[in-house]
């Protein structure tokens, strides 16, 4: 696996508490699911179901925006802090 993939799953495994192996596992299933079910187009569900983010406020909506926009080594060190 290229070391830029890697980081990148990992550092979404951190943010949605999963492994980076069942990360992995869940965006295959995913990836399979949508496949089987859609045959390449998505459903708005679908979309929503896949980018990890349930029902926010606008609050939790703006802070996720400004986390995204956060580097990665930041990423990681503020959720350090919730640990």
């Amino acid at each position: 696996m290229q070391s830029d993939l890697k980081e990148r799953l990992d550092r979404e495994a951190k943010i949605s508490g999963r492994s980076l192996n069942a990360e992995i596992v869940h965006r295959l299933q995913l990836s399979i699911d949508n496949q089987e079910n859609t045959k390449g187009s998505y459903t708005a569900a679908q979309l929503a179901a896949a980018s990890h983010t349930p029902d926010l406020n606008d609050i939790e909506r703006q802070l996720l925006s400004i986390f995204r926009r956060l580097p990665p080594e930041k990423q990681l060190a503020l959720l350090s802090l919730f640990k």
